[in-house]
Formats: structure tokens, C-alpha cells, sequence
């Protein structure tokens, strides 16, 4: 059998990736720009809210249809039931959504906005199929051509002055039935996908899915909670400036939704399920995690530094000054975030969904709370000191789990990375010089000072590759 080259699959997940969340951010930066911050603030609600229902629907099935279509051909069948299990919900919830909005119950284009949410979700199954089987490269090449024209879209609407809620959610509509039939087209005649489904499988596949499907909905209550609670309790410009910050985060988050997408089926194929990972393996881990929060620390040091002079250009002074201190402590999560990924991949890929469920769970529910403390407090501020602490509490308890049970990994040098970060942050906002001199001085400073000290070296950079190539 012939190993693909790691780097070639990073750059095929890298560049779904980035035609979702880089393009994808190109029109959501057009619609926070040029909407009013009311109708922006409406727009981030309706989207978290979805978010929230397509969860509900999912019942937890994208990552275990991911994980057994990965370790066995045997298992293609549950990408199709996953499929069928999607379509059958999405129409019931349109429907329903309707009929409300038809009774008076004040969901104005909620349903509509869920149209198109909708039908992307139930693209889920056919991109996890393709994940599963390492086949990033199609869905890559469909994203950019769908948010290339969403950007085509909103320069049309700016130009003949029609640029509303209305035209922006017939957009996404528009893009989300494009991708869908692309997939669709793609699978059927490029890959052996088949559309079978057996009621009795389809029963197993919920009951695997179980211990995992209320953790999902806590997970996206994580995630998204705080918008709606912001949008319920605040006004549409605290979550627009609240939002915006967070979207900004999301997308510092790329190097994750890229590297996931590799780790997850190469640590569902490693043997230590039952019996734990021998030392060469935890090794690699090891050098796995000390590469990775190496560089995930550059990027809130990077995007501190740029944030306030990059975003108030970029957005006419609309955004920036007023959302600094948000974006400031969300962007604290992003190197938590890569070692939560880590974690919980191992967890899952160990079958760990009842103690997996149950952080989750725990998480979103103190996230929650702490919403309802600090939201009336101190508004979009108080929901990122919220998030940041439910992720500080997730972060400890998988490593807990993962330290107890499965891999044995080192702590130290993660806490040496995120010393010297905001040492080298707080000395070089000192230097008065232009932001783009003072962002060298930081990463030129922060990887020095970490070689110097040994903390990263070939040896480690070595295994990293390693374990990329498993």
C-alpha cells in the first residue's frame, strides 16, 4: 500500500479549510461592514440559533460515522443512514419552523435562515464520508466556488443598493443548494458511495451515538450560547461588537479545523484502545502536543498585537477599539482549544463518550451560569470571561482523563510557552514603534527565547512529521 505524504493530506484538509472559514469570512466581514449593527446582531443571533437546532438533529452521528467509515470500508453504510437520518429531520424542523412563523410566533427569517443552515447540514454526512476516507480536495474545491460567489453576491447587492437581511439569507440559500448538489453529484459518480440503508444497523448506529449526542448539543451550547443569551438579555449592536470579536476567534481557530481533520482517523487506527499507548507512541504525542501549542501560541500573540490598528482599517473604525478587550480574551482559548482537540480525539478514539459526555456537559453547563453572572455585568466582556473559564475548566478535566488512563503527557512546556507569550506581549506593547515592527520583535523574541531554553528543537519537529505519517 502506497502512504500518502502527511503534508500532501494537511494541504488537502488546509484548503477545505480555508475555503470555509477564510473565504466563508470574506462575506461575513462584507455583512458586518455594511449591514447596520442591528441587522448584523440579528443575523449572529438567527445563526446561533441554528446552530444550536442542526445539533439537535445531528444526535452526535458525524463523529462516529467518522470514525467507524475511517478504520473499516464494512462501515460505508453509516454515512448513508446518516444521510437519510439528516434529510428526515431537516425537512420536519423547516416545516415546523413554518407553521410558527405562519401562527404569529415572531420567527420572522428565522425559517428561512434555517433553510439554509439546513441544507448544509445535511451536506454533513456526504463530508464526512469524504473526511473519513481522507478525500478533502472535493469538498475543498466546492467551498471556494460557493463563498467565491457569496462575494460576488454581496459586491452585486452593494452595487444596485439591495444589500439586506433578505438578499444576504436568499444568498446563502442560493450557495447552500449549489454545494449540496455538488457533493451529491461527486459521490455518486466519483466514489463508491452507495445509498443503502438497514433499519436495524441505523438502531445501532443511535445507540452508539447516545453517550455522545448530548455532549454535541452541550458542545455547541458552548459555542454558541452566549450569543443567544446575549441577543435575548442585550441589545443587536452588544452582540454584533461581541459576535464580530468571536467570528474573528473562530477564525484564529483554522490551524485546528485543518489539523483535526488528520488526527482524528490516524489516532482511531492506533492500537492502544484497549491497552494503553507504549512508550514510543506517547512519545510522539509528546512532541506532537509541545509543536503544536508552539505555534498555537503565536497566534493570540500575533493577533493582539494587529487587532486594534488592522480592525479599525479594515472596518472604517466600525469595529476594533470597541470590541479589543473581548477579542483579547477569547483569542486566550485558541492554544486551550488545540490541546482540548488533542484530548478529546484521544478520548473519543478510545470510546471514552460516557466520561467525553460528561466534561462536555459539566463544561457548558458552568459556561452557562457564568453567562448569567457576567452577561447583565459586563455584556459581551463578561460572556469571553465566561467562555474562557468553562474552556480552562474542559482543558483540565480532559487532561485529567487523558493523564489518568491513556497517554502520559507533559504539562511543563505548555505553561513555559504561555509565560514567555505574554511577557513578550507586554514588553514589546511598550516599544512605541509602527505594529508591524513590533509583531517581528514578538516572534522573533518568543522563538528564540523558547530554542534557547530547549523547549523546541528538530528532535521535536522531527516527530511531529512522525506522527502525521501513522
Amino acid at each position: 500500500m502506497i502512504k500518502t505524504n502527511p503534508l500532501v493530506k494537511v494541504f488537502s484538509s488546509a484548503m477545505q479549510a480555508i475555503a470555509v472559514q477564510v473565504i466563508g469570512s470574506v462575506f461575513f466581514y462584507f455583512t458586518s461592514v455594511y449591514l447596520s449593527k442591528s441587522d448584523f446582531g440579528t443575523l449572529s443571533w438567527m445563526n446561533a440559533v441554528c446552530l444550536l437546532i442542526t445539533a439537535f438533529l445531528g444526535f452526535g452521528l458525524e463523529q462516529i460515522v467518522i470514525r467507524r467509515v475511517a478504520t473499516s470500508s464494512l462501515s460505508d453504510w453509516a454515512a448513508s443512514a446518516f444521510l437519510l437520518h439528516s434529510v428526515a429531520g431537516f425537512v420536519i424542523t423547516f416545516l415546523l419552523l413554518i407553521l410558527l412563523e405562519s401562527a404569529g410566533g415572531g420567527m420572522s427569517f428565522l425559517p428561512w435562515f434555517f433553510l439554509a443552515q439546513g441544507i448544509i447540514y445535511i451536506g454533513v454526512p456526504l463530508k464526512s464520508f469524504l473526511n473519513a476516507k481522507e478525500r478533502f480536495t472535493p469538498y475543498g474545491i466546492i467551498a471556494i466556488v460557493s463563498n467565491l460567489c457569496k462575494i460576488i453576491a454581496v459586491f452585486f447587492l452593494l452595487h444596485i443598493h439591495r444589500l439586506n437581511l433578505l438578499s444576504v439569507v436568499a444568498t446563502l440559500i442560493t450557495t447552500a443548494v449549489f454545494e449540496w448538489l455538488c457533493l451529491i453529484i461527486y459521490l455518486i459518480t466519483q466514489t463508491d458511495f452507495k445509498f443503502k440503508f438497514r433499519f436495524s444497523a441505523y438502531i445501532k448506529l443511535l445507540k452508539e451515538a447516545l453517550p455522545q449526542y448530548v455532549a454535541v448539543i452541550f458542545d455547541i451550547g458552548l459555542s454558541r450560547m452566549d450569543w443567544i443569551l446575549l441577543g435575548i438579555t442585550s441589545t443587536n449592536v452588544v452582540l454584533a461588537d461581541y459576535s464580530f470579536a468571536y467570528r474573528a476567534f473562530e477564525l484564529s481557530r483554522l490551524p485546528i479545523v485543518i489539523i483535526s481533520a488528520i488526527i482524528l482517523p490516524r489516532i482511531a487506527r492506533l492500537m492502544w484502545v484497549n491497552s494503553g499507548a507504549d512508550s514510543s507512541k506517547q512519545q510522539l504525542i509528546n512532541s506532537f502536543v509541545r509543536v503544536e501549542l508552539f505555534f498555537a501560541m503565536l497566534i493570540p500573540l500575533t493577533l493582539n498585537i494587529l487587532w486594534v490598528p488592522l480592525i479599525t482599517l479594515i472596518t472604517k473604525g466600525k469595529y476594533g477599539d470597541t470590541n479589543a478587550m473581548q477579542f483579547s480574551i477569547l483569542s486566550m482559548c485558541v492554544p486551550l482549544q488545540f490541546f482540548i482537540n488533542l484530548l478529546w480525539s484521544i478520548s473519543f478514539s478510545a470510546k471514552k463518550y460516557k466520561e467525553v459526555s460528561g466534561i462536555t456537559i459539566l463544561s457548558a453547563i458552568i459556561n452557562i451560569v457564568l453567562n448569567l453572572v457576567f452577561i447583565p455585568w459586563m455584556g459581551g466582556v463578561g460572556a469571553a470571561i465566561a467562555f474562557l473559564l468553562a474552556t480552562l475548566l474542559q482543558a483540565g478535566l480532559y487532561y485529567k482523563l487523558v493523564n489518568k488512563s491513556m497517554v502520559s503527557i507533559a504539562i511543563g512546556p505548555a505553561i513555559i510557552f504561555i509565560i514567555t507569550a505574554i511577557t513578550v506581549y507586554g514588553v514589546v506593547t511598550l516599544i512605541h514603534v509602527h505594529y508591524l515592527i513590533q509583531l517581528i520583535i514578538a516572534i522573533s523574541a518568543y522563538s528564540c527565547i523558547l530554542v534557547l531554553l530547549r523547549q523546541i528543537n528538530k528532535q521535536h519537529l522531527f516527530n511531529f512529521k512522525l506522527f502525521l505519517s501513522q
